[in-house]
């Protein structure tokens, strides 16, 4: 069960890595505010190393995979938190997949699709690392 909550903070972390460097090259001529913050990069990359870390068995006290896991599920918020801010910037116009002139004529409901899976991306990041923040003493001992 370890394994598989650690492969699962891998596998967040690629996809949110992924997405926000979708959305940078994508929406890469739009000043967008929530892609400012590169969440998905920094975020990202902090899941996958302490998903490694855990597979690999390299964090030997609770305290430090509990504060760990505690950073890891405050980034999931984080990815919610912005992918949402980002959403409601163009809710009205996702109703039809109107083009956003903004963004060059790309449909809105392309970007909707980012956003969501990083709403996604964000939740599961949050589950995840909530259950091994107190697991935190099982994962250490075994």
């Amino acid at each position: 069960m370890d394994k598989i909550l650690a492969i699962t903070n891998v596998v967040v972390g690629l996809l949110a890595f992924s997405l926000q460097i979708s959305a940078l090259a994508i929406y890469k001529d739009v000043d967008w505010g929530p892609d400012k913050a590169g969440a998905g990069i920094w975020g990202g990359i902090y899941l996958v190393i302490f998903g490694l870390l855990l597979i690999v068995k390299k964090l030997k006290s609770s305290q430090i995979v509990m504060g760990m896991a505690i950073m890891a599920a405050l980034i999931g918020v984080i990815f919610i938190g912005l992918a949402s801010w980002s959403i409601d910037g163009y809710q009205e116009l996702i109703a039809d997949c109107n083009l956003y002139l903004v963004l060059r004529a790309l449909k809105i409901c392309d970007r909707a699709a980012i956003d969501s899976l990083m709403i996604v991306s964000g939740i599961l990041a949050l589950i995840v690392n909530a259950i091994i923040a107190v697991k935190s003493n099982s994962i250490v001992s075994k």
